[in-house]
């Protein structure tokens, strides 16, 4: 129990940290402790409670003090040591098993997050939130703050450890926060910035689970740091900074207890931007508050006045500067008795110079620090970047821009050739050079103005030509665009021969020039070097937000295509972060009379981008029709109505999406009407058409009109520009699509679409960008070709190698989660056919894994990602060859269950997941485990699939199926098997009402019926009536799939069963047999290594040897061949414990041959016990298993051996027999004689 002196030492601790991070001065620090003590209050609590400091800063703090606790071995013997059963960090990544310990809920006596021991009349330290989480697995409590509270946990399906925050209370304010914190650090993807996983909610609590940075704020290792380090870390971080700006934040909060450095593995440092919590989104006008958030020692002086509304990313700059100048001095640059003195400190002194409390900082690098807490914004750098840039050519001992100027440069020049300079002279040169600066200045400022205007009325003049061009008839522009460019080559000329003084405005100029050209990505280098240049004029802000709008709008127009919720979802995101959300920063900054568009048009671009729609309808009706010739505006309001009519689509409103789409058709008309020489304006009405094709595939199926009149809107497209790679692209999706419903639909003339899906999408690529990632395209149409080859029977390999390569083709920088997700169906494609053909699918399988968790990897948050592992995994599982089936369903079932968390109503997750558990139930029962639960959970998630959506079929035939194997358990346990087969009987007569085209449903009734002949062989009832109906089954469902080898298989099966009972009946089965080889050839040849195939094989040559053997024409060989194809079926599914059993009784009737023969039966028969034995000692109460057993032994009992030995086998047989009846008497009629038999001794008279 901790005393009085503890509570003070940890308090102590607490102000001393305080101290060290700058949140109090020495004079605070004294007040704070008495408080501290007075209220019996952690310090750094009431520091947050006075907002000196922010919520996570509060956690990582304690992390900090919980970190120096165990390094200086402060109260180990309250401490976990390394044997603890609790799970370990994941520093090497090691698997948690299921089921192990989790740290148990701290009681009194257990270490504090601080370090010492327990308090025992303190708060406990905090229990992991959501017990019995299979997601996460809790190590340890890491700290917590006002927001939230933070665990280091154990992600087991992605082996990583992970810092999960979790929202504390029910307070809406703080809940708001702490998913804006989340939105904002999400959103910044950089190696500098905390990476954020996954946000969600469990059992009602919110959480973020984060990348665990294992390291120590920075402010807390800067006493360890040499100079150049401090340096270099605060740089990488400003890399993280400006990311976040790229994003449209800005963090606010921004100081050393923020930046957490992780050593790596080379003794390096990797600093982490933490604590997003003050973010604030540039697009969110409801935080302009007025509030004063941050922390005073490193906050600017128009943050500490509250002037939300005008922070920008110079803000940040000044944070990122006071953390310096912390580092370098060991203090911020303002200090005081309190947060107040502090801010009033910061708004009216100046912060004194650093090299004034330490000669040996550089003076380079005090000048950065000064220019980065200039009170005036714009005296600052003008951005994180610029800060960076000087950074480093301090590192490279260059000059630093923020010693700007003649007389600076040569001072540094002086002092690398150590020149001698008197004080006299140093003085006139600094005088004259400082006057001559300012005359150069003016001068340099004068000819970049007039650079300026001459590089804008040139590029005007290409823009009017431009114009001009497409105000005329439709006609082949190449010649009016090759002049174009010839003016755009004679201003890059221009700006070369102008010098680095013309750099910025004649980026700018040919950044425009590009855009009018079309080339948007080249438009987008030029003008965002234009802009880092530190050309930032309105008109370049509005040439920026115009390039990346475009490419907002182009991809957001076609996400039509995506059907699943997730995609989209994830597909928006990405595509807001990479073009929509900068896209607005630079429209934000577009304003006055430079920006040459109507202020009505800015405006409904704007709401546009922002997703208000009807706004942007409103601005530009407002607009109207005042300026004709301007034709962007009728574009906009085409594009913003096809956006709506794909949203209301995707809602279900079918009539609202058809009258969008007819407003925007004629939107389209109108523009093509003003314009019709921009290849643009006819492609947008054929992007329109796809929209509508698409639509109509997943709605009444009437998609030809749209393809045809998609396709005459392209051909303008091409008439305009023959070199539109766009409009190629959108041909070859017109051409698959096509395909892809005449696929679905058994139709004809799928190659020959194909193959014009592959000209147009292969003529696109040799004229489109990298960046177009045209070879996806390629990738997708040949996968969809190869798709519809296996259909019809034929090898698709070729075409699985080209969609491969197609994908190799892809940039790595352009390898996203789509390129993966793709990847990884060709592979389970190609994975498929080799399965069905005999051939090693695990290659193909374990690269489709490969690729699912790279998608994973970059995006977690996408159900269908993790439906597509846990199907590969479960396919995986089911090979007989795979190294660990186990592993494979088990994280199947897991990525499944993620899923279906991610999104509880997606029917393929319902789907795969009851596979799975089915797997996993076959599996416990083949290990003599209870394999109930998983049963019933398979039978639960097909019908919440069919609770969500009646009218899959396939939802119906796994049902069903299920069912089936559940009756035929039920019969091997003795139970009423009836109930179960006439309830899957049902689901697969729904499946064949929904689709009575699909094969699989006439299968599975087949199905049915045969099992319903076994369990009538079993009782020795005629099984003709069903075999005879399930022979029209089968035959049914070959007709509509001949190209399916189990199906060939279960054919033969049933006449395996018909001729058996024949043969029971003395009749001659040889009729049934034939037909039973018959089919089995066609399955065979269809995929040789198809077990069931020999195993049906086996039964049949039993059957005929048998036969042969009571016409005393049997020789060995007959039986020796039907022994080959059980071995040959064993050694392909090995697991498969049926095999086994049919091999042992075949012996079983081999042995009685022989023994009939007078010949030496025993070596058969102890084959026969080894095999019955192997798969008892699996499955150790199968009754069957033990009936085999039973009929060995007796028949070893009437062998030559030993006469006690063939008591204690009889004896054995009678005990095996006894209790195989006991447990299903559904056995009694086919072994009843054989117990009557046992139940008489050796030689003796019968037991009583």
């Amino acid at each position: 129990m901790r005393t009085t002196g503890a509570k003070h030492e940890a308090y102590e601790e607490e102000l001393l940290l305080a101290l060290d991070e700058g949140l109090i001065s020495q004079g605070e620090a004294g007040a704070l402790r008495e408080e501290a003590l007075r209220l019996e209050r952690s310090p750094l609590e009431l520091l947050r409670e006075r907002g000196r400091l922010s919520e996570d800063t509060l956690v990582l703090l304690r992390g900090e003090l919980s970190r120096e606790g165990t390094e200086n071995g402060t109260d180990r013997h309250d401490r976990p040591t390394p044997n603890s059963s609790g799970p370990e960090e994941a520093a090497t990544l090691p698997p948690v098993t299921p089921g192990a310990a989790t740290p148990s809920p701290i009681t009194p006596g257990t270490p504090s997050p601080s370090g010492g021991g327990a308090i025992a009349d303190e708060p406990r330290e905090p229990v992991f939130p959501v017990p019995g989480w299979d997601r996460y697995q809790p190590v340890r409590f890491l700290g917590q703050g006002g927001m939230g509270l933070v665990f280091l946990a154990y992600d087991p399906l992605l082996r990583r450890n992970v810092a999960l925050k979790f929202v504390r209370g029910g307070d809406p304010e703080l809940a708001r926060r702490f998913l804006a914190e989340a939105r904002a650090q999400a959103r910044v993807r950089h190696e500098r910035v905390c990476e954020v996983y996954e946000v969600g909610e469990v059992q009602g609590r919110g959480f973020i689970a984060m990348r665990y940075v294992d390291g120590q704020p920075l402010g807390q290792l800067a006493g360890s740091l040499t100079l150049e380090q401090k340096v270099l870390v605060l740089r990488q971080a400003a890399e993280g900074v400006h990311a976040a700006h790229r994003a449209g934040f800005v963090h606010r909060d921004i100081k050393p207890a923020n930046i957490l450095v992780e050593r790596t593995e080379d003794g390096g440092l990797a600093p982490f931007v933490m604590d997003f919590g003050l973010a604030r989104d540039w697009r969110d006008e409801g935080t302009a508050s007025g509030a004063v958030l941050g922390t005073p020692h490193y906050m600017a002086p128009e943050q500490a006045r509250g002037e939300v509304s005008r922070l920008d990313r110079r803000v940040d700059v000044y944070a990122l500067g006071a953390s310096l100048y912390a580092l370098l001095t060991g203090h911020p640059p303002f200090t005081g008795t309190n947060a107040l003195e502090v801010i009033t400190r910061l708004q009216s002194d100046e912060a004194r110079p650093p090299r004034s409390l330490d000669k040996d900082i550089p003076s380079d690098l005090e000048a950065i620090v000064l220019k980065c807490l200039e009170k005036e914004r714009s005296a600052r750098y003008d951005s994180v970047r610029a800060l960076i840039e000087d950074l480093e050519r301090f590192l490279g001992g260059e000059p630093v821009l923020a010693r700007q100027g003649l007389g600076y440069r040569l001072r540094k020049k002086a002092r690398r050739h150590r020149v001698a300079l008197s004080l006299g002279a140093g003085t006139l040169l600094v005088v004259t050079l400082a006057l001559g600066q300012a005359v150069l200045a003016r001068g340099e400022v004068a000819e970049r103005e007039r650079l300026s205007r001459r590089f804008t009325e040139r590029v005007e003049r290409i823009e009017a030509s431009a114009r001009y061009s497409a105000l005329s008839r439709l006609h082949d522009t190449r010649e009016d665009r090759k002049a174009l460019r010839a003016e755009m080559d004679a201003l890059e000329a221009e700006v070369r021969q102008a010098g680095p003084k013309a750099k910025g405005p004649g980026e700018y100029a040919l950044g425009r020039a590009l855009l009018t050209l079309g080339d948007l990505e080249g438009a987008r280098t030029r003008l965002e070097s234009a802009w880092e240049l530190g050309y930032r004029e309105p008109r370049v802000a509005w040439a920026l937000a115009l390039v990346l709008g475009n490419l907002y709008r182009e991809q957001l127009l076609l996400e039509v295509e995506r059907r699943s919720p997730e995609q989209r979802e994830a597909r928006r995101r990405a595509l807001e972060q990479r073009y929509r959300d900068p896209a607005l920063a630079y429209l934000r900054q577009a304003e006055g009379p430079d920006v040459p568009a109507p202020p009505l048009y800015v405006k409904a671009l704007l709401a546009f981008y922002e997703g208000r729609l009807e706004e942007a309808l409103t601005h530009l009706d407002t607009l109207g029709n005042t300026q004709p010739w301007f034709y962007e505006a009728p574009l906009l309001r085409g594009d913003v109505l096809l956006a709506r009519a794909t949203q209301r689509w995707n809602q279900g409103d079918r009539p609202g999406s058809q009258a969008d789409l007819t407003a925007s058709h004629q939107a389209y008309a109108a523009t093509i009407s003003t314009a019709e020489s921009v290849p643009d304006v006819h492609y947008a009405l054929g992007r329109l058409e796809l929209a509508a094709l698409v639509m109509e595939l997943y709605g009444q199926g009437d998609v030809l009109p749209h393809y045809q009149r998609g396709l005459e809107s392209l051909s303008r497209a091409l008439t305009a520009a023959p070199d539109h790679y766009r409009s190629q692209v959108l041909e070859a999706r017109f051409h698959r699509r096509l395909a892809e419903q005449r696929t679905n639909q058994g139709g004809k003339d799928v190659e020959p679409l194909l193959e014009k899906a592959i000209a147009s999408a292969r003529a696109a690529q040799a004229l489109a960008p990298p960046s177009a990632r045209v070879p996806l395209e390629l990738a997708v149409t040949w996968r969809l070709w190869a798709r519809y080859r296996q259909q019809q029977g034929l090898d698709p390999r070729e075409q699985l190698r080209q969609s491969i390569e197609s994908f190799e083709h892809l940039r790595p920088e352009d390898r996203d989660y789509s390129f993966f997700a793709n990847l990884g169906v060709t592979h389970r494609v190609w994975a498929d056919y080799e399965g069905e053909h005999g051939g090693d699918p695990l290659p193909h399988l374990d690269r489709a894994v490969d690729a699912y968790l790279a998608a994973i990897h970059l995006d977690e948050r996408q159900a269908d990602a993790w439906i597509n592992l846990g199907s590969a995994y479960r396919e995986r599982a089911s090979n007989p060859r795979a190294p660990d089936a186990a592993g494979d369903l088990e994280r199947a079932r897991d990525a499944l269950d993620r899923a279906l968390t991610l999104n509880p109503s997606n029917i393929l997750a319902c789907f795969n997941g009851a596979d799975v558990s089915n797997q996993l139930a076959h599996r416990r029962r083949d290990r003599g485990e209870d394999f109930g639960p998983d049963l019933e959970k398979a039978l639960a998630l097909y019908r919440k699939g069919l609770a969500i959506n009646p009218k899959q079929p396939q939802l119906h035939n796994g049902l069903g199926a299920v069912l089936l194997w559940q009756a035929e358990q039920l019969w091997e346990d003795g139970g009423d098997p009836e109930p179960s087969l006439a309830e899957a009987q049902k689901s697969f007569e729904q499946a064949r009402e929904l689709a009575p085209q699909h094969a699989y449903a006439y299968h599975n009734l087949g199905e049915v019926r045969l099992q319903r002949a076994v369990f009538q062989l079993a009782r020795r009832e005629d099984p003709g009536p069903d075999t005879r109906a399930a022979v029209e089954l089968y035959r049914k469902a070959l007709e509509l799939l001949p190209g399916d080898a189990d199906f060939w298989a279960n054919l033969a099966r049933m006449h395996d069963v018909q001729a058996t009972w024949v043969l029971e009946q003395g009749g001659d089965p040889r009729p049934e047999l034939a037909r039973a080889e018959e089919a089995l050839t066609h399955a065979r040849e269809l995929n040789p290594r198809l077990a069931n195939a020999w195993r049906y094989l086996g039964e049949a040559r039993g059957v005929r040897a048998r036969w042969l053997a009571r016409q005393d024409k049997a020789p060995d060989e007959d039986f020796e061949e039907a022994v080959k194809a059980f071995q040959q079926a064993m050694e392909l599914e090995p697991r498969q414990l049926e095999y086994r059993l049919a091999a042992g009784h075949l012996r079983r009737a081999w042995a009685e041959w022989k023994q009939h023969r007078d010949a030496d039966s025993v070596p058969v028969l102890k084959q026969g016990l080894e095999l019955a034995e192997q798969v008892l000692a699996t499955r150790p109460r199968w009754a069957r298993a033990r009936a085999l057993r039973a009929s060995v032994l007796q028949a070893l009992a009437d062998t030559n051996a030993p006469a006690e030995q063939r008591r204690e086998w009889h004896n054995q047989a009678r005990e095996d027999l006894e209790q195989a009846l006991a447990h299903n008497p559904h056995l009694g009629p086919a072994w009843r004689n054989q117990l009557a038999a046992l139940q008489q001794p050796v030689g003796g008279p019968p037991v009583p």
